[in-house]
């Protein structure tokens, strides 16, 4: 106290006062760091977590309720795509071989029609993917084309669905415009599992080029 007394000019002058505060502000400052380096440590566990759970990159922007929908959900495996997807073959010949042979490799929904009547037929409604033959088909709805026609009508129509068109001739118009929306297009004779890699690259795949 009298240490105070003594230098009180010096004490409540300009310069003693500057040098006062700036040791109070230190003295605060150091309580106060070992808060902050815990909301660090918080703050970095945080992030590790999230990144464990490969919800959010950016911390930052985090929020509740904001994860991004499409990481979270599992990719469907191929034994569920076999059991979901529906495949239609719409061809007058009734024993194509790969129709069987599509359903006896776990495509459940494997079904074979002679022809359509009708755009809105259930069959082509249902199906997810249609291979449809050039010849002998299409018929019904009296396309010129038979089954270049019927293709082009179905894509147009259900422009979601993918469209496959094969033929067991080597001849004809390679420039139908159903050549060109037509998702795929293959000969008739090929090997079977040339119509399942189709059927695989168009659901767990990424599609499949020309």
């Amino acid at each position: 106290m009298e240490l105070i007394i003594a230098n009180k000019e010096w004490i409540f002058s300009g310069i003693g006062i500057f040098v006062l505060s700036t040791i109070a502000r230190m003295f605060f400052s150091k309580k106060t760091q070992p808060e902050n380096k815990a909301g660090n440590q918080n703050t970095n566990n945080i992030d590790i977590k999230i990144n464990q759970d490969h919800r959010v990159v950016d911390i930052a922007n985090y929020q509740p309720g904001n994860e991004n929908k499409q990481e979270l959900e599992k990719a469907k495996t191929l034994e569920e795509y076999k059991d979901s997807t529906r495949i239609l073959f719409v061809d007058d010949d009734t024993r194509f071989k790969v129709v069987k042979i599509l359903s006896r490799s776990g495509w459940v929904h494997t079904k074979l029609v002679k022809d359509c009547d009708t755009l809105d037929d259930v069959n082509i409604i249902n199906s997810d993917i249609l291979f449809i033959d050039v010849q002998g088909v299409g018929v019904a709805m009296g396309f010129n084309d038979e089954g270049l026609g019927l293709a082009l009508a179905i894509k147009q129509k259900y422009p979601l669905k993918k469209v496959i068109i094969y033929s067991a001739e080597t001849k004809g118009d390679r420039f139908h415009e159903a050549l060109r929306k037509a998702d795929y297009f293959l000969a008739k004779n090929a090997d079977p599992y040339e119509f399942q890699k189709i059927v695989e690259d168009f659901t767990i795949g990424v599609g499949v080029t020309q």
